[in-house]
């Protein structure tokens, strides 16, 4: 490609040329590029997760699915999980076993995040005696 812009240009063909070589070579270049990999899969897989604290209910979702979650420990604090039997997506089975409205799951490369939506959720973990 770059011996025909150098043989375009020594021609005297100009700068149109090189264009219309660069718009060409532009999928060519794209099919190099890598994406990658999603960490959690998408399939829905049968599940069965008794209820249990929080924090004991996603670790085990966590490895069912294989698929990571992110989120504050200050958030699990305290909370027990909603009982999960089915089959379901990991996002879906996450929403459904932290049964909050106030906790929103979002899908990542990295793994599911759990992201309060409330003040109420995001300051759950500040005690009076930490400060």
């Amino acid at each position: 490609m770059f011996r025909a812009v150098a043989a375009s240009l020594r021609r005297g063909l100009g700068a149109g040329a090189m264009v219309c070589a660069l718009l060409l070579s532009g999928p060519a270049a794209a099919a190099s590029v890598t994406r990658t990999r999603d960490i959690c899969p998408v399939q829905r897989a049968m599940l069965q997760i008794e209820t249990k604290t929080l924090a004991a209910a996603v670790a085990e979702l966590s490895r069912k699915t294989k698929c990571p979650v992110l989120m504050d420990e200050g958030l699990l604090r305290g909370g027990n999980s909603i009982a999960v039997a089915g089959v379901y997506t990991p996002r879906e089975a996450l929403i459904r076993l932290l049964g909050n409205a106030e906790l929103d799951v979002i899908e990542t490369v990295q793994g599911l995040a759990v992201m309060p939506l409330s003040y109420r959720a995001a300051h759950r973990m500040d005690h009076a005696e930490r400060m």
